[in-house]
């Protein structure tokens, strides 16, 4: 095995990270790479680590950036010392994301409304078909601080999509562009049935189980997309009181086995 990359250390890093007290970046970087870089010397990868700790602490911090871009849940802080300190943080909802990833997608659009009801809006999802790729809608959504009011015509409604994606099999840039057209459609739609006001505030939203791919985050980014990935789509679900609602769906396998179950 050829030395790998500080990518891929990092890569190894958020992997292996479980600690939620800090702990030396070095410490972590060597245990990671000795546990794969098996034929080499401690002396030989401790070299390996002084000559990448940097690169690593790079990357590494720029996926806690991303984190902050995106508005997703981080898995792990690092500081800005010389050499740097890292931690896990606790509690993340990793069960409730692989429920979602087993539930009926029906039901998965279910809890994306219930989930803007509890954001405090008016919503709901779409029918099971022909629904132009749009899953759910929301309308009143407040864009002030609760407590503070303004006009009803001001605030936002969302339309949004929903994937039910296993892990690994992100989004992709078309599937994000195809749904802005739906969602385009829809919002029209919204505006002739007088739902809306012609300057009322639209957000579009696509939200998964999966990920998003470097050109779908890319796209999503530049156009002012609510991208969702799934284990942030599980931190909603958790924070907002969802949590043991989600638990007790069946799975899908069992749905389709047995008699049609209620959407809800």
């Amino acid at each position: 095995m050829s030395a790998p990359s500080s990518q891929i250390a990092a890569t190894w890093v958020k992997e292996d990270l479980e600690s939620t007290s800090w702990t030396p970046l070095t410490e972590i970087v060597f245990k990671t790479v000795r546990h794969r870089w098996t034929a080499k010397t401690d002396d030989e990868i401790w070299d390996y680590v002084e000559s990448n700790l940097e690169y690593i602490a790079e990357y590494l911090r720029n996926t806690a950036s991303e984190c902050f871009i995106d508005g997703s849940t981080p898995a792990f802080e690092i500081d800005n010392e010389r050499p740097p300190y890292i931690r896990s943080l606790a509690a993340l909802p990793t069960y409730v994301l692989s429920k979602l990833r087993k539930i009926d997608p029906y039901y998965l659009e279910e809890l994306c409304a219930k989930l803007l009801l509890a954001l405090g809006a008016e919503s709901n999802s779409t029918q099971k078909t022909n629904d132009g790729g749009v899953d759910f809608v929301a309308i009143n959504l407040k864009i002030v601080p609760k407590g503070l009011t303004v006009p009803l015509a001001c605030n936002a409604a969302v339309v949004g999509q929903t994937k039910r994606y296993k892990e690994g099999n992100s989004v992709n840039e078309l599937q994000v562009r195809e749904f802005v057209g739906g969602a385009t459609l829809k919002k029209h739609e919204l505006l002739q049935e007088k739902r809306l006001g012609p300057l009322t505030p639209v957000i579009f939203a696509f939200w998964t189980t999966s990920d998003f791919d470097p050109s779908a985050k890319r796209f999503a980014r530049a156009v002012g997309l609510w991208y969702m990935d799934g284990l942030t789509l599980a931190s909603y679900m958790s924070g907002l009181g969802f949590e043991t609602h989600v638990m007790s769906l069946p799975d899908f396998s069992e749905i389709r086995k047995g008699a049609d179950a209620p959407r809800g």
